[in-house]
């Protein structure tokens, strides 16, 4: 069975340009998500890999869509070779047989390319947030201004310290700093 794992980074990009080619590939089931790449925890892909049986096929769009890192992709090929699943990249129009020499070197340079890729977005990114801070330019919330849902969160933030929850679930919970987290703790140890 041919199955698709389409990928963008943010949910302001459109997948439909994978989805579709996926499907012409003959894909009978597509995973899609709109999540970086740059490590495999990725609820689509997890999906994706636990319904893999002997004789599939995965088929991406390219192979940086799977994943973003040489490290990231090596692991998921050695998932695919455990479970006797072939891979096929539709950018290079090849199938890249991962249980030979020559198909694990060759996803191994792709992987490379990948990661390459990645590391001169984010230098030419630096750049660019280094180049509007020379010329004026602020970034992020002005001293003093608070965010509109923040009250809430410092209730929640609370409730959640009370519950013993850590830092970084509180964090990624309510999408708030681990400072902010501190803050709160201090008030609640000072009272």
């Amino acid at each position: 069975m041919k199955i698709g794992y389409a990928r963008v980074s943010s949910t302001t990009q459109d997948l439909e340009l994978q989805k579709k080619a996926l499907a012409e590939a003959g894909c009978e089931k597509i995973f899609s998500e709109s999540l970086s790449g740059k490590d495999n925890r990725r609820p689509e892909l997890i999906k994706m890999l636990e319904s893999l049986r002997i004789g599939d096929i995965v088929v991406v769009y390219k192979v940086d869509r799977v994943a973003r890192s040489l490290k990231g992709l090596i692991e998921i090929i050695e998932n695919l070779n455990s479970k006797k699943v072939d891979f096929v990249s539709l950018d290079s129009g090849d199938k890249v047989d991962t249980t030979s020499p020559m198909g694990k070197a060759f996803f191994q340079i792709t992987g490379v390319f990948a990661e390459l890729e990645r590391g001169m977005i984010n230098a030419r990114t630096k750049a660019g947030i280094d180049n509007a801070k020379k010329n004026g330019v602020k970034f992020g919330r002005v001293l003093g201004q608070k965010n509109k849902g923040t009250k809430d969160k410092l209730d929640k933030i609370r409730i959640f310290l009370g519950a013993g929850k850590t830092y970084s679930w509180i964090a990624k919970e309510l999408s708030v700093s681990k400072k902010t987290i501190a803050d709160v703790k201090k008030q609640i140890s000072s009272v």
